[in-house]
């Protein structure tokens, strides 16, 4: 009797783990423009650091491996999220963590904003926006804002070249 359920129990775990998981709608691929291994630069040509974007748990996620030229890393994860029908970033950094929702605007840029509060106790709002390039490149656009998004002020404005 031991050996049949150990048999049975084996048997399921098999089906179980044979299951294709289910693929990820096409809005999972929305920000594929941002995959690669990037070198970043500031507007007037200096190199800020280097980011590698690779897809994750079989193209539901994107995550973002970031060193700046000063040697701080910071990672984050990005993943559509069928329910909510928007994308979600965690970013961490030795700067601390935030989390942005959003999604393509109508002339297929990603937009993502998060709201923290900052060690001064003064709530910001942030707002990140990818803009893919004819040539290929992308241009990272980060702007913050301390009083509800009326003004906004560029926290960093980056053009990622494709490395090799």
């Amino acid at each position: 009797m031991k050996t049949t359920a150990a048999l049975v129990a084996l048997l399921l775990v098999s089906l179980l783990s044979a299951q294709t998981p289910p693929a990820p709608p096409p809005e999972a691929r929305q920000f594929d423009f941002w995959v690669g291994d990037w070198e970043v630069f500031s507007p007037d040509g200096k190199k800020q650091g280097e980011n590698r974007i690779e897809r994750m748990a079989d193209g539901w996620g994107l995550l973002e491996n970031w060193t700046a030229a000063n040697g701080t890393t910071g990672k984050s994860l990005n993943t559509w999220t069928p329910r909510t029908k928007r994308w979600q970033q965690f970013w961490v950094s030795a700067g601390g963590a935030l989390e942005l929702t959003g999604g393509l605007n109508d002339m297929g840029e990603m937009v993502l904003e998060g709201r923290f509060i900052r060690r001064d106790g003064q709530e910001q709002v942030n707002r990140i926006t990818w803009i893919p390039n004819s040539d290929g490149t992308v241009r990272q656009l980060w702007q913050s804002s301390t009083d509800g998004g009326a003004t906004w002020a560029t926290a960093f404005d980056g053009l990622y070249r494709k490395k090799g």
